[in-house]
């Protein structure tokens, strides 16, 4: 992997907001929301190949879940709004578990 530099990171914080806001606001489906998924997603992919490989999975699941949304919740015929929380728990989790890890691998002093 290569060396994390400013701009790759300053990137993916920007696809993670984008790709967190249309999850919030993609209840609907085909809501303008999901236009900011369809950008976070292949910004997110390409910063993962400069090093900030742990933002760019967040922010892929985030795109991901904000597409998958209403899909599931049709098919498994429960409310859109119980598929969001059960899609932002598993999120939360999976942040929490990438932060845990950058946590441990990161240098001391």
């Amino acid at each position: 992997m290569r060396k994390t530099d400013h701009i790759s990171k300053f990137t993916v914080v920007v696809a993670l907001v984008m790709a967190i806001i249309a999850f919030v606001l993609g209840s609907a489906a085909f809501t303008p929301s999901l236009v900011l998924a369809v950008i976070a997603l292949p910004l997110a992919i390409a910063c993962s190949y400069f090093g900030v490989w742990r933002l760019s999975t967040i922010t892929v699941y985030w795109a991901i879940a904000a597409f998958i949304t209403v899909p599931i919740s049709r098919n498994l015929h429960i409310e859109v709004d119980t598929s969001l929380v059960i899609l932002g728990v598993a999120g939360l989790m999976l942040s929490t578990f990438l932060y845990i890890n950058y946590e441990r691998t990161k240098p001391v002093g």
